[in-house]
């Protein structure tokens, strides 16, 4: 019953901040350009089916050498998504909540490595450093936490289940005009 009554407070609490966040900054595209590697994420505002929170989707690309290796940023995102449809089926590659201090979590569908059997991952974080610039992180350890290492009895432990991204994980983005 203790463990309920928490997680009703922890549920009202993020309903609250969901409620009033603003992702004006974070929408649009943001670029990483290094020697030969470009990576690429592109959001924009929508909601959920079940209760209309608004939060951000988006997707990404990635070349290497010049050759793109990964394209989940050009298919059409609706602006309002039914949770029980998987989200790279609606072409959501990149969900974000929460807005704390200009600092966004995610949940990232690496469609190369599909962690979680392609339910994504959570562990992700957007920081606005600037009007142009964002600073975006991948933290596999984190996102597989609560999957693995929770109340789970049987499965994989962390060690095991760490496959690493396909796309960079810390790097500064600047936004294209």
């Amino acid at each position: 019953m203790k463990k309920l009554i928490v997680l009703f407070v922890f549920i009202s609490a993020c309903m609250s901040v969901f409620s009033q966040v603003n992702y004006d900054d974070f929408v649009g595209t943001w670029v990483y350009q290094r020697n030969d590697t470009v990576f690429k994420i592109k959001l924009q505002k929508g909601r959920v089916s079940y209760d209309n929170t608004v939060v951000l989707f988006g997707g990404y690309s990635l070349s290497v050498h010049g050759v793109v290796t990964d394209n989940y940023i050009g298919g059409t995102i609706p602006s309002v998504w039914n949770v029980y449809d998987p989200a790279p089926s609606k072409n959501i590659y990149i969900e974000g909540f929460g807005n704390t201090l200009n600092r966004v979590g995610t949940t990232f569908y690496d469609q190369r490595k599909k962690h979680l059997n392609g339910k994504g991952i959570g562990g992700g974080v957007i920081k606005l450093i600037a009007p142009n610039k964002i600073h975006w992180t991948l933290n596999e350890r984190e996102g597989l936490w609560p999957y693995l290492e929770g109340e789970q009895v049987e499965g994989p432990t962390i060690e095991e289940a760490i496959q690493g991204f396909s796309v960079p994980t810390d790097v500064i983005m600047i936004k294209e005009e």
